[in-house]
């Protein structure tokens, strides 16, 4: 896969690796989508904390699991 950047961004990039922060763009990039997956992944248990405090979940047990699955998403 081949990836342009223009402008500031390609600037900071090059300076990241001419400076020895990183061995290449590459790398730079990987280290970047990392950091975006682990706030994607804490954006979501945040949300899901929130919504146990404000009481929106369901209790799933063993004799409940029907009746939780036979509801559309929307409800649950």
């Amino acid at each position: 896969m081949t990836i342009t950047l223009h402008g500031s961004v390609a600037e900071m990039v090059q300076e990241q690796v001419s400076t020895g922060s990183y061995q290449s763009a590459e790398d730079l990039v990987y280290e970047a989508l990392e950091a975006l997956v682990r706030h994607k992944i804490n954006e979501g248990i945040n949300e899901g904390i929130a919504d146990i405090e404000a009481g929106r979940f369901m209790e799933l047990r063993h004799d409940n699991i029907e009746e939780v699955l036979a509801k559309p998403i929307s409800q649950w």
